[in-house]
């Protein structure tokens, strides 16, 4: 019984451990709504918003989502923002994602025969407010997909 006993504490410490120091498993959802997805994406995000996928690193609290948003609905975003020059967007180095096929793979581009560098979205940060500081949201110049992501802690 002892020996059981023993047995049985020892592996619920290890677990315990692996989960602790694991940190970097990660889990994508999808969402048709922002209704549907409640508390799991940020407060921020708007109602209208639709398409919703997101994947987050457990322990690190680094996430990355994307959602779809009318035009009409940017400009309440955009105030809850700072904007980020195209130059300054150029030079930052973002994570992106594993294995998502979903995240925007050319926010910043090297035109070579130009010599110069492309950014396809208007990228801001958290001011603070609803939107917390080191979350970044860009919204892409082509189409109604916002991306947001932050590196965690």
């Amino acid at each position: 019984m002892k020996r059981s006993f023993l047995a049985r504490s020892v592996l619920l410490v290890l677990l315990g451990t692996a989960a602790a120091c694991g940190g970097g498993s990660r889990t994508t959802s999808s969402f048709a709504t922002r209704g549907e997805a409640g508390g799991v994406v940020p407060g921020w995000v708007p109602a209208a918003a639709t398409e919703l996928k997101l994947q987050s690193e457990e322990g690190s609290g680094a996430f990355w989502l994307r959602f779809r948003l009318p035009a009409a609905e940017r400009a309440a975003v955009e105030a809850e923002l700072l904007r980020i020059p195209d130059l300054q967007v150029a030079t930052l180095t973002f994570r992106a994602p594993k294995g998502a096929d979903w995240w925007f793979r050319g926010l910043v581009q090297v035109v070579p025969a130009r010599a110069s560098t492309v950014v396809a979205a208007d990228v801001y940060s958290g001011a603070g407010r609803s939107v917390p500081l080191r979350t970044f949201v860009a919204f892409d110049r082509a189409s109604d997909a916002v991306y947001a992501w932050s590196a965690g802690q």
